[in-house]
């Protein structure tokens, strides 16, 4: 299971994660989408990537990974594919009364579980002028 952090958009129906360079923007893909006009930037790289411009967009967002844990709201850190695990950070000190944490960082908390546990949930917030 991957767990989906970043921007996205949607191009002729179809999910892409979108990056931007120098004002360009360019959505990535795997290189059999070539076949679309998709190319790699280096020889030594399965990722492709196309230009292009917002006009040519049918969607575009970027989404917020989360977990819910005894009420309180988790930020999803990091998923590390190799052990399954997840790493979960939240800024509410009460979580330490009900919850196994440990402090990280400044007045923030972490847990790390193993995916199947939790249920990763999504915020979805448009970018580049598409609204809801």
């Amino acid at each position: 299971m991957a767990v989906r952090k970043g921007r996205f958009a949607i191009w002729k129906g179809k999910e892409y994660p979108i990056v931007s360079q120098q004002r360009t923007l360019y959505l990535q893909s795997d290189y059999e989408d070539e076949i679309n006009g998709f190319k790699k930037w280096s020889t030594n790289s399965d990722t492709a990537y196309k230009e292009v411009s917002v006009e040519d967009l049918d969607d575009a967002y970027e989404i917020f990974p989360y977990v819910m844990l005894s009420g309180y709201r988790f930020v999803v850190d990091t998923f590390h594919e190799k052990d399954g695990k997840v790493t979960l950070t939240t800024n509410n000190p009460f979580v330490q009364k009900k919850l196994s944490v440990t402090p990280y960082g400044r007045d923030e908390f972490r847990i790390v579980l193993p995916i199947e546990e939790v249920e990763i949930l999504e915020d979805r917030l448009p970018i580049l002028g598409f609204d809801e």
